[in-house]
């Protein structure tokens, strides 16, 4: 962990960013949640599965505001668990989704329009990107 001291400040300001976003994430997963679910993901909340979907939404939204917390907190006391974090957040969306896409794989397509994927994907990059930087700057 010594190797981590020297890491640039943007880590952290990333960190923050993040967590901030997840927040915003979780207000949209809960107190927004039929919003979201209807005119972002598409979900078609007609079917008796609709208490269902908006169930896991809430609960997505409520780990949105662990992380988002945990993000900022990290950001803001140690920039070195802050990279960590950034590397880990990727790496559990990759796992995550390979086993969701490998565990549906025997059910029909989605008709959801998944509308959160394009923010989602920027999301992961700057994550991707900001821990690739904060490895290579600590190795220089």
């Amino acid at each position: 962990m010594n190797k981590l001291k020297n890491l640039p400040k943007i880590i952290s300001t990333i960190a923050i960013i993040l967590g901030s976003i997840d927040i915003i994430r979780g207000l949209m997963h809960t107190f927004l949640i039929n919003f979201a679910a209807t005119n972002i993901a598409g979900l078609d909340l007609s079917t008796s599965q609709a208490a269902d979907l908006l169930q896991l939404m809430g609960a997505f939204g409520i780990s949105n505001y662990i992380s988002g917390v945990a993000l900022i907190l990290v950001g803001w006391k140690s920039r070195d668990l802050a990279l960590i974090m950034l590397g880990v957040i990727p790496a559990a969306y990759l796992i995550g989704g390979l086993t969701i896409r490998f565990n549906s794989s025997g059910f029909s397509q989605t008709q959801a329009g998944w509308g959160g994927i394009p923010m989602m994907t920027v999301y992961l990059a700057v994550s991707s990107i900001t821990f690739i930087y904060g490895v290579w700057k600590s190795r220089s």
